[in-house]
Parts: C-alpha cells; sequence; structure tokens
C-alpha cells in the first residue's frame, strides 16, 4: 500500500519524486514497495505501518544533499536523515511521522582523515564501526576505535545519539569535536574552528571563539550533520579486563557506592556495566527452556539458575587501562575497596600488554554478538529499552532500580536491568524490554510499560537518555520545569532554522509537541 507524506496528494508527490531523481539519479530513489519495505522498523513495538517512509533517497555529497533539501523545501516534504539506520532498538531507519522520506547517508562513506599525530579523526555518516576498524587497520594506526555493543552501525550516528562504549573514550558524545552540518535551507556551516580556512585546530579543541554548538546538532532535527571530527585513543600500554560477582540482591546500593569514588578518582578509568539476575540468566538459552509461566519469570526460578552456574545476583564488568605498573596499582585499590564494603564479591582478572593480539573480551573486536538475545521471549522477537540517567549514589540508585523492577513484574515482563557507569558522576540505565513483534498484546503491554515508567520517572525528577521513535513525545514531556520550558526553546530554535519543518519532525519531540497535547 502506497504511502505519502503528510498534507502532500499523490500527484504532488509524484512530481517530487522526478524532481528527486532529477538531483540525484533514479537508481538512488527508492519509492518502490520492497524498497519502502526495507526502511522499517524491524523491532517495532507495535504496528510497523505506523512508522512507514513514504520512499527513501541516498545522496553522494554534499551537492546531492543540497540539491534533495531545496525540493523538499519546495514541496514542504519532510526528510528523516539516517546515517546507517542501525539504531536498533530505536527505531533503525524508520521514521518517526509516517510518510517522512528517509534520507539514507549511507553513500558518504569516507574515512577523511586519521590524525596520528593529534589522536583524532575526521569521518562521514556512512562509516559503519566495521568499516572504521578496517581503515584504521589498514593504515596500521596506533589509535583505538572505541566501539559500542554491536558494530555495523555509523560511528556518526552513536555518537550523535549518546551512545556508549568500553574505553576511556566510551562517552562518545563527548569526544565529537568540530561538526560539518547543513542547515535546512542548504548552507552548509563548519562549527568551532571548522569556521577558519585553513585550520589545523578544528579537531583539536571544542571551544572556538562565540558559542560551542557541537551538542546542539545532537539528538536534533536542527540540521544535518555530513562530517565529525572527534577525538581517538591511543593504543593503551596495558589492559585489564575485570569480571565481579556480588551475591546477594540487597548489595546493590553498597555497590553503586563503592564503584562511584573508584570511577571519579580515575581508578575504574573506563565505563562499566552492572547486569541484575534477570539479565543474567539466559545463558544461551531462550526463555521457554527455562520457564513456561506466565507473567515475568519468578525471583526464585531465577536465583535458581544463576545458582546453577555459580553466579551472584549482580555481574560487574570493566576495562582498566595503564602501563603493566600502573595496573596492578588500579586492581590493588579495587580490590582493597571491595574487601571494606563487599568482602563476598569474587573477582576475575584477565590482562593484556602491548603488542600481544588482541582479544575479544577487550571489545576492541568489532562485533554482532549482543543481537543473539532478541528472540529470548518468543520468535519473531524484538526489543527496546527504557533509559534512564542517574546519579551514582546508592540511595537514589535503589530508588530507580526498585521502581523499574516492580513495574516490569506487574507489567508480566521479565526485568532485565543493567547499567552503564558511563561517566564519573552519572550512571545510564538499560531496562531492555522483549517481546514477540506477532504479539499485540505483548507489545501493547510494553508500550503501557514504558509510559508507566516516564510518568514514575518525571514524578522523581528522572529523565531519559535517549529512547525508541514511538516514545520521543513521551519522553519530552517529562521535562516539566518551569512549564516545560527546554522542550519549548527546543521548539523555538527549529522554527528559526527550519521554518518549512521538513528536518526529521517528531525527533526527540522537536516541533510536533506542545504541553497539553
Amino acid at each position: 500500500m502506497s504511502v505519502l507524506p503528510p498534507g502532500i496528494d499523490a500527484a504532488t508527490f509524484a512530481r517530487a519524486l522526478d524532481e528527486f531523481r532529477a538531483a540525484i539519479g533514479a537508481e538512488y530513489v527508492f519509492a518502490s514497495d520492497n524498497d519502502r519495505a526495507s526502511y522499517l522498523d524491524p523491532f517495532d513495538i507495535g504496528e510497523q505501518d505506523a512508522h512507514a517512509t513514504s520512499a527513501a533517497l541516498a545522496p553522494a555529497g554534499v551537492d546531492d544533499l543540497r540539491a534533495l533539501l531545496a525540493v523538499a523545501n519546495r514541496y514542504r516534504i519532510p526528510l528523516w536523515p539516517v546515517s546507517m539506520g542501525k539504531n536498533l532498538a530505536y527505531g533503525t531507519a524508520a521514521p518517526a511521522m509516517r510518510g517522512t522520506v528517509v534520507l539514507d547517508l549511507k553513500r558518504m562513506n569516507r574515512v577523511l582523515e586519521v590524525d596520528e599525530e593529534l589522536g583524532t579523526a575526521l569521518v562521514e555518516p556512512g562509516v559503519s564501526f566495521f568499516d572504521f576498524k578496517a581503515e584504521l587497520d589498514r593504515r596500521g594506526s596506533g589509535l583505538w576505535m572505541s566501539g559500542p555493543s554491536h558494530s555495523w552501525g555509523s560511528v556518526i550516528g552513536n555518537a550523535l545519539e549518546h551512545g556508549v562504549g568500553y574505553t576511556p573514550y566510551g562517552e562518545h558524545v563527548e569526544q565529537i569535536c568540530g561538526l560539518e552540518v547543513m542547515l535546512a535551507d542548504g548552507t552548509l556551516v563548519r562549527t568551532g574552528f571548522g569556521a577558519l580556512e585553513g585550520t589545523r585546530e578544528w579537531q583539536a579543541f571544542k571551544w572556538p571563539f562565540g558559542p560551542g554548538l557541537d551538542g546542539m546538532f545532537t539528538q536534533s532535527n536542527f540540521a544535518i550533520v555530513t562530517k565529525m571530527g572527534l577525538h581517538m585513543m591511543p593504543e593503551p600500554e596495558g589492559m585489564a579486563g575485570v569480571s565481579m560477582s556480588i551475591p546477594l540482591r540487597e548489595d546493590y546500593a553498597a555497590l553503586i557506592d563503592t564503584l562511584r569514588p573508584l570511577r571519579m578518582t580515575g581508578v575504574i578509568n573506563a565505563p562499566y556495566t552492572i547486569a541484575n539476575g534477570w539479565r543474567q540468566m539466559t545463558g544461551g538459552r531462550t526463555r521457554s527452556q527455562v520457564y513456561t509461566g506466565e507473567g515475568a519469570v519468578p525471583r526464585e526460578r531465577m536465583e535458581e539458575l544463576l545458582a546453577e552456574r555459580g553466579q551472584g545476583w549482580w555481574s560487574l564488568t570493566f576495562n582498566l587501562f595503564d602501563s603493566p605498573e600502573g595496573l596492578d596499582l588500579k586492581l590493588s585499590k579495587i580490590r582493597e575497596a571491595f574487601a571494606a564494603s563487599l568482602p563476598e564479591a569474587t573477582m576475575e582478572v584477565r590482562r593484556w600488554r602491548k603488542g600481544e593480539p588482541q582479544q575479544a573480551w577487550m571489545r576492541q573486536d568489532v562485533s554482532l554478538a549482543p543481537l543473539g538475545v532478541v528472540d529470548w521471549g518468543g520468535n519473531p522477537g524484538g526489543h527496546s529499552d527504557f533509559g534512564p540517567v542517574v546519579v551514582p549514589i546508592g540511595e537514589r540508585a535503589e530508588q530507580v532500580y526498585a521502581i523499574i523492577e516492580r513495574r516490569f513484574i506487574e507489567y508480566g515482563k521479565d526485568p532485565w536491568i543493567g547499567m552503564f557507569g558511563i561517566s564519573s558522576r552519572a550512571l545510564i540505565f538499560v531496562a531492555d524490554m522483549f517481546y514477540t513483534r506477532t504479539d499485540a498484546g505483548d507489545t501493547a503491554r510494553c508500550r503501557a510499560l514504558f509510559r508507566q515508567l516516564c510518568e514514575d520517572m518525571a514524578d522523581i525528577g528522572v529523565g531519559l537518555y535517549r529512547t525508541h521513535i514511538r516514545f520521543m513525545e513521551d519522553a519530552a514531556r517529562m521535562h516539566r520545569w518551569n512549564d516545560h520550558a527546554l522542550p519549548a526553546l527546543n521548539n523555538r530554535i527549529k522554527a528559526a532554522l527550519d521554518p518549512n519543518g521538513i528536518l526529521a519532525p517528531g525527533k526527540q519531540g522537536i516541533g510536533t509537541w506542545e504541553d497539553g497535547e
């Protein structure tokens, strides 16, 4: 069934498609049913057609992009830019607003610069983590890429969406240094020192004369990012991979309070991850292989499964980076801290030294392994997550954890809850909802659960770090302070930069939501 952009009739859209074809070539305008189906969200929490695109366009560079924007502005056709469209669990390439034309940037796929002296790089949107790692290996680079859990997504897209890695550079948005963006009217702008001709400093320093605008173009629909500079980590002298098991559910607050000073002082100098018992219990199995009853897997059954494998209620993993001697000191301090607060915790350590072959546990090799859990609850499976940001103070983290666990069980979902200690002062929760995509009742239950949790978190002053396209307006609505002044400011910026509203309508709720709707 054909889908049209909002407010555009079939004849007008046909004329616009012809102009798009004239601008970039007919082979890069995708409007058949099969083409459009390839941009649907495979993990949508409900009816995929609710976020169907009317067509997709694949420009090769900024000249193509400018030509497409001219057509889109002329006909008021909304565009949904995607770097690779692999943002799994958050909507992939599907647009928030049904009928929006996908602007697929994967043909813009060059690694433009790798500066070994300064430890920086400049990339285009279509560069995946697989591509980037291959290019670094081809160059024999002494710089390390910080990769996410799965690696077929875009380096730019992941950073713009506040993605996470496992090295000291794992807060990817913090590594952005200098963007090239195209505004809705086709104007090309370089932020920071990129505004100077012939600069060497574009990727070196984040704070130029005047406002630093890089953050404005993350998780927004104010412009299209066409190039991104990023800081990269020089290869370390050594690395240690630490795995810990903490026995009791009641140990959670003490665990968070033990980790906080270690992270703030740099003893733990990369993000850590925590998994609760439900998140650990699979062992490579599906849900029906471990429990066949109704509702969430009971705590007693989950604890039986953990006991079979000798696992504690909490799993903690992180990597350390330093010289071999420095790693010895870090590990000694970590052991001392846990001996004082959680003496029953156990620790395993793996070591790597510069010059040795890299190993999978290092998270420097690229991978798709985490996708294997999608069919946990049923086939065809899907998943999304609820991701609040919380200070790493035991009492506060326990408050948030308890609400999420209780709501998941109340709604009959297994509380697969984990956390990233992404920075020294913030935890990002990742509470995964697994569902059978063909089960309307199951997906409806997940939607209701998500929206209930939005209300719960807003009531205690906790917000989200990102969300699926279905819930972007729900997440925006959580920012209640001063009569939703921040979402209102975002709308004002949007109106100034994109008066026709053609760039990614609905993204982060910007431009499509107002209080009371």
